[in-house]
């Protein structure tokens, strides 16, 4: 995962594969919680969480998703690129969601490896549907799709734009102007 970060305008980008070092988000959410913890919500400044990614691990996602809605200062997430697998489910768990103009998402069934001994890798897929279970009924809780449409258009892989994210609630809002809407958002989650 590369990893770029300004801490003290609580920047943050995720591209490349996405991994453990998504826990570095983790501990910044939760850093930037503990100071805000005497501001009202209104007043904090939001995390902000730009994302170009093919996606990645669903149990490092659903870390980062946990600790997003636990979250009291907002967490901004924006697709400036391609927010692909377990990036379309991090994009859709922001407090407020945005994408830039020409942005591409999928989302799908997702994919898994796995080895060991039977009774291992039976323990292992599991835990692996539990959690894929947890991180599809969030998705289900944030945006518009419903089971029936997911199971029908992520069986093959579903890639759309992000007016499709917009009309399906994966996103809040299109980005016109980057520097103004972004940074002059209300940081009201």
């Amino acid at each position: 995962l590369q990893f770029y970060r300004n801490e003290r305008d609580r920047v943050f980008f995720v591209t490349g594969e996405m991994d453990e070092t998504l826990l570095i988000l983790v501990r910044f959410i939760m850093k930037y919680n503990i100071l805000d913890k005497d501001k009202k919500i209104e007043d904090r400044t939001p995390i902000k969480v730009y994302i170009d990614t093919i996606g990645g691990s669903l149990i490092y996602l659903w870390t980062v998703i946990n600790v997003i809605k636990l979250s009291k200062t907002p967490v901004w997430t924006v697709n400036i690129g391609n927010a692909f697998s377990a990036g379309a489910w991090l994009i859709q768990s922001g407090h407020k969601r945005f994408a830039l103009p020409g942005t591409n998402f999928l989302l799908h069934n997702g994919s898994c490896l796995i080895g060991g001994q039977v009774d291992q890798a039976e323990s292992l897929k599991k835990y692996v549907d539990e959690i894929r279970k947890k991180i599809l009924d969030n998705m289900y809780q944030r945006t518009v799709i419903d089971t029936k449409t997911f199971k029908k258009k992520a069986i093959s892989d579903w890639y759309f734009d992000e007016n499709e994210a917009l009309q399906i609630g994966v996103i809040d809002k299109i980005v016109e102007d980057f520097n103004y809407e972004i940074n002059n958002e209300k940081s009201q989650a």
